[in-house]
C-alpha cells in the first residue's frame, strides 16, 4: 500500500510526461552527437520496470557503474539505425540537476546511409500520454517530431 501511495505522489509531482532527444550528425567524427533529457523520478520508474529492481546510481565521483547501467537501459529504450544497421551508443557525460537527468551520448556510424531510423520508447510502458520529443539534424536537414506510445519510431530520409 505504501508503494502505491509513493508512486501516486511521484506521478503527481510533475504532470508532464516528456523526454527530449536531440540527434545531430557530426561529419567530422562521422557520428551522431545525442543529448537526452528525462525527469529522474520517471526514469527510475521506467528503469525498475525494465530491470525489475530499483537502481542505486552514483552521479558523484566514479560514475562507471552508473554509466554502464544507464547505457544498458538506453540500449533497450533508444535506438538509432543507419539503414538496417543498429548503431551502438556510448555515454560521454551524465548530469543530474534537481529532477532532470541529462546525458550526452555518441553513436558512431560505420556504414554510410541516407535513411536513418530513431526509436524512443522511454516511459512509453508507464504513461499513455508520454511524449518523446526528437530533434534530428543531418547537414542541412532538420526535423522535429513527437513520438508516443503508439508511434515510437520515425524514419528520416536524407536527400542531400
Amino acid at each position: 500500500m505504501l508503494k502505491l501511495i509513493v508512486l501516486l505522489f511521484m506521478a503527481a509531482a510533475h504532470p508532464v510526461h516528456v523526454s527530449l532527444l536531440s540527434v545531430e550528425y557530426s561529419s567530422g567524427s562521422e557520428a551522431f552527437n545525442v543529448f537526452l533529457k528525462v525527469y529522474y523520478d520517471d526514469f527510475i520508474l521506467d528503469y525498475k520496470l525494465l530491470e525489475g529492481v530499483y537502481p542505486e546510481f552514483d552521479f558523484s565521483g566514479n560514475k562507471e557503474t552508473s554509466r554502464k547501467m544507464i547505457e544498458d537501459y538506453i540500449k533497450d529504450k533508444v535506438q538509432i539505425f543507419a539503414g538496417k544497421t543498429k548503431l551502438e551508443g556510448k555515454i560521454s557525460d551524465i548530469n543530474l540537476e534537481g529532477n532532470e537527468l541529462k546525458m550526452n551520448l555518441l553513436f558512431n556510424i560505420k556504414k554510410k546511409s541516407k535513411i536513418f531510423t530513431v526509436r524512443n520508447s522511454i516511459l512509453t510502458d508507464i504513461y499513455k500520454d508520454q511524449s518523446n520529443l526528437v530533434i534530428f539534424r543531418y547537414g542541412s536537414y532538420d526535423e522535429g517530431i513527437k513520438l508516443t506510445p503508439e508511434k515510437n519510431e520515425q524514419v528520416f530520409n536524407i536527400k542531400q
